[in-house]
């Protein structure tokens, strides 16, 4: 299961693919070419309403006068949010981009808060910091998604919550793309291995996540539940939920994604794994 990047390489290539904002293609969609607050509202709105399940789980209502840390950032819209919300809010992410990008937000709507770079393989912070620590679609990214789970639970406080988003091992996707993958790494799971599925090759990176210029990102692992509960033993109690879908195959001739997002292959098959970590 070795990786093909050291360490070090990988966190070099992090910081350069992620330093263009995840979410530009979207905005450039949306005609937004600035981050006035009219713009990251147009960006926000539309973001929310094509992942209305992220109020199912991140505890937005929970987080007033709660010391909360996002990691990976992004466009920024999740940040936003939980700094809206009352929070004392930090971000944290390896590339400079994100970094500016939710400094800004917080600026220009008087926001208390603010992100910093860095990797949270290494994350600059004193133990048992963090009521809650936050990570959508960023820690299968690092290259060690288990001491990425080891680092967020450090710098919680005791009864603390890790939400995280990784993309998950069984979803259609997979199973209809890379069926072979998919079932190696369910018998080498049956036989006993904890951990993601193996290096990937930049075609099935890119399926899920490419730059503008078409550049696959670094590094990608996909996890199952069973796994994902393996790596987060520490915490008092785990649980997770497969979610997301889109009209790919096998969905192509279904009906709209709205009406997919209500049926039960999301919860199912679904792209992305939702999981809750409490210290």
């Amino acid at each position: 299961m070795a990786h093909t990047l050291d360490q070090n390489a990988i966190d070099k290539n992090n910081a350069a693919f992620w330093d263009e904002l995840c979410g530009s293609s979207l905005a450039k969609s949306l005609d937004i070419t600035d981050s006035s607050p009219a713009s990251l509202k147009r960006f926000d709105d539309w973001y929310f309403a094509y992942y209305p399940y992220l109020f199912t789980y991140i505890p937005f209502k929970q987080l007033n006068g709660k010391d909360v840390l996002e990691v990976g950032l992004g466009y920024g819209t999740v940040s936003q949010r939980i700094a809206e919300s009352g929070a004392r809010y930090q971000g944290l992410d390896i590339a400079s981009g994100p970094v500016s990008m939710v400094n800004d937000r917080l600026r220009q709507s008087n926001l208390r808060g603010s992100a910093q770079q860095g990797s949270i393989l290494a994350a600059p912070f004193l133990d048992e910091r963090f009521d809650y620590v936050v990570a959508i679609g960023c820690l299968h990214h690092t290259g060690d998604l288990r001491k990425a789970i080891g680092e967020c639970r450090r710098i919680l406080r005791p009864g603390g919550q890790l939400i995280f988003m990784v993309y998950y091992a069984y979803s259609y996707r997979r199973l209809f793309s890379e069926t072979t993958d998919t079932l190696r790494y369910l018998a080498q799971e049956i036989l006993g291995y904890r951990g993601p599925v193996a290096a990937s090759k930049a075609s099935q990176r890119k399926a899920y996540d490419s730059s503008e210029s078409g550049e696959a990102a670094p590094h990608t692992d996909w996890i199952s539940v069973r796994s994902a509960r393996s790596y987060c033993r520490d915490f008092k109690s785990f649980t997770a939920t497969p979610d997301n879908i889109d009209n790919g195959i096998p969905f192509k001739w279904s009906g709209p994604r709205e009406e997919l997002l209500k049926g039960p292959y999301p919860k199912w098959v679904g792209l992305d794994l939702y999981a809750t970590a409490t210290k």
